[in-house]
Formats: structure tokens, sequence, C-alpha cells
């Protein structure tokens, strides 16, 4: 390299590397924010619709389904729905019915598909079975507390909120290609949701928990208005941000449980959620190349492994890197993942660098065993 491009390399690695180190710093303080909010006066309990579409039974979903019927909370129900009768979920949700007589809990089979997103598809076929007008909506793979609806219900009842969501936690420890992604989840997304909370209003929602109110679901015209988008959660969301309601992210925290069998699972997942955020962000997402500190950090101990200064800073964003992803990991989200695995987070900036990177060009994603191409609007199409 010339004197002038070595000269402009350096100081743009440098700068890349203060930037990453500020942000580093700033989402443990803007996490210390976020999990000590100020109380909600309300106490309303209403009776709440909780609303579970499934397709397939991974290990983990009679123990998801069953910490449901475990919730301590006055007066719910729960609607289960399925496309296929046959759908291997089917079988689990009967031994929950068997397991927990004493809950409210109904399978109903809705064959019929409107749009390309069947998830919403089954939604919408739930919704005529709806018992009450508080409804929440959470991924099949989320595993909850006793306390949930009582930590989420009440800020929903404020007559201003239409939507709450929640943030979330990876607890997959095996395989290693699940454990990588909780870890991504937990010390990569999660910042970035909870820097977010701290210097904008959200008009987004989160798959694994979505509590709102039925009218504000009428007033965007139903699940019917999302049966063509793939990110039907961040729709749900800006469509009712956009109907003059105020939408807020909760500090309660849920387990998800990625099942990730193989290094090709996890990175077709996470590129499908990365096109997703694309889409939908652009802006935001093209920005988040300044948080890859500790890729940018590598890159540096590289080219100028020579520079002392370069050196001294390259190493210290990697060890903040690696202390502030273990106190998101352990002590903001209280993740039961092995300690030692923390460790593996600089392997898990590499892949999410790199599915970044793969991310910035095409637009056609894989969801489970179907394939569809995403449009500038944000709506999806079947491909083959």
């Amino acid at each position: 390299m010339g004197t002038f491009t070595t000269f402009l390399v350096f100081w743009s690695l440098a700068g890349l590397l203060c930037v990453a180190l500020v942000y580093y710093l700033f989402s443990v303080y803007a996490a210390w924010r976020f999990f000590h909010p100020r109380p909600t006066l309300s106490t309303a309990l209403p009776p709440v619709t909780i609303l579970k579409p499934l397709k397939g039974a991974p290990p983990d979903l009679y123990d998801s389904l069953a910490s449901f019927c475990r919730l301590d909370y006055p007066t719910f129900q729960i609607l289960c729905g399925v496309r296929d009768p046959n759908d291997p979920a089917a079988a689990v949700v009967a031994k929950v019915q068997h397991d927990f007589p004493q809950c409210d809990m109904t399978l109903v089979v809705a064959s019929a598909v409107i749009g390309t997103n069947y998830k919403v598809s089954t939604l919408h076929h739930l919704t005529p079975q709806m018992k009450y007008d508080y409804l929440v909506i959470t991924d099949s793979d989320v595993c909850v507390t006793p306390d949930y609806l009582q930590t989420i219900i009440p800020p929903l009842t404020q007559t201003e909120t239409g939507l709450v969501t929640c943030v979330y936690r990876g607890g997959s420890g095996r395989p290693l290609p699940a454990l990588l992604e909780s870890l991504m989840i937990n010390t990569t997304f999660t910042t970035q949701v909870v820097v977010a909370s701290q210097i904008e209003q959200p008009s987004y929602a989160f798959g694994v928990t979505m509590a709102l109110k039925r009218t504000c679901l009428d007033a965007i015209g139903g699940f019917a208005r999302l049966t063509d988008y793939l990110a039907d959660d961040y729709y749900l969301g800006y469509l009712i941000s956009q109907a003059g309601y105020r939408l807020r992210v909760l500090p309660t925290v849920v387990e998800t449980r990625p099942d990730a069998g193989s290094l090709r699972d996890l990175f077709s997942h996470q590129l499908r959620w990365a096109r997703t955020q694309r889409n939908c962000r652009p802006v935001g997402y093209i920005s988040t190349a300044v948080t890859f500190g500790s890729v940018w950090a590598c890159v540096s101990l590289l080219c100028f492994w020579s520079s002392v200064e370069m050196t001294f800073l390259a190493f210290s964003v990697i060890g903040v890197r690696l202390l502030t992803a273990a106190v998101m990991n352990t002590i903001f989200l209280q993740s039961r993942l092995p300690r030692l695995a923390i460790l593996l987070t600089l392997l898990t900036d590499l892949l999410s660098f790199a599915v970044w990177c793969v991310s910035l060009r095409g637009n056609t994603v894989r969801w489970r065993e179907y394939t569809f191409r995403l449009q500038k609007d944000g709506r999806m199409v079947r491909v083959g």
C-alpha cells in the first residue's frame, strides 16, 4: 500500500475501533437503565388469550407449552394452531392438555392458507376462537416463568399503549450451532435492542412476545393485513404505531431455544433475520457495521501488528467486548449458558459479520422447508 493509503486505512480502523469501544461501554449503561425502569402504576389483570402458531415438534416443545400452563394469572386461554392435523405438534398439545386438565387450552386445525406467511395464516384462523380482548402472541419455542403475564399485561392496560414486546435470551447449550446462535442473541442482537431502546421510540415488535389489545388489531385490519409479510412481528408493531398507539419494549426476559443442528442451519437462519432487518430498516442496518469492534480489531492486528498504539487499542476493544458481553449475558439476561461459553463471542462476532456482508446482496430467504423472494415493500413471494 502507498503511504497515503496506509495512512487512510490506519486512521479509518482506529476510528472504527474508537466508535466500537464507545458503543460497548454505552451498551452497559443502556442495559442498566433499561433493566431498572420506573414501576408501572396499573395493577389490572384482565383476561388474556394466548396465541401459539405451531409447526413441527422440536424436543423442547412440551416444556415450552407446559410453562404457559403454569402461569400464575387469574383468567387466560391458550389457542394452539396447526395447519396439518398430522403435524407432530398436535400430539404434543394433546399430551399437555392431558397433563394440565385445569388449563383452558384448545387445538385448532386450520388447513386453509391465506397469503404466503403461513404463521400469520394460522393466527388469522385462530381469531374466531379468541374469548378475550387482551392478546399475547408468542413463538413456539418460547419458555416463560409463572409471573410472565403479571409483568407484561399491566403496562398494556394504559390507555395510550397499544402493544408491548419483550427482550429475550437464547437458552440452547447444545449442539454447538445452537449454542452459537444463543450467544449471538444474548450478546449481539439483544445488545442492539437495548441500545436502540434508549435513543428512539420503538415502532416494532419481536415474535417472542407481542401483547396487544384486540381493538388495536382490528384498527389495522386484523391478521389478514400481515399475511404476505416476512417480518410479521415488525410490521404488526409498525402498523399499530402508525395508527397512533404507543409501543413499549419491556425489560421482561423470556427464553427461546434455537434448534440449529448444523452450521448451515445457523447461517441460513441468521441470513433470513439479517435480510429481514435490512429490508425493514436499511439505514439502521447498514450503520451496525460500526458495532463489529472485535472484527475491526482483528483486521487492525493483521494489518498493523507492528504499531504499539494500534495493538493496544485493538486488544482493549477485544477485552471490553468480552467483558460487556459477559455482563449482558450473565448479569442482565441471567443466562444459564456455561460461563466459559462467553469466550466464543469472538467467533460469533466473525459469524455475524460474515452474515452481515452476505445479507447486503440478494433477496431470497429460507424459512423452514420453503424459499421466498423478499420484495422491497416487505412482502414475500414463494419461490418454486
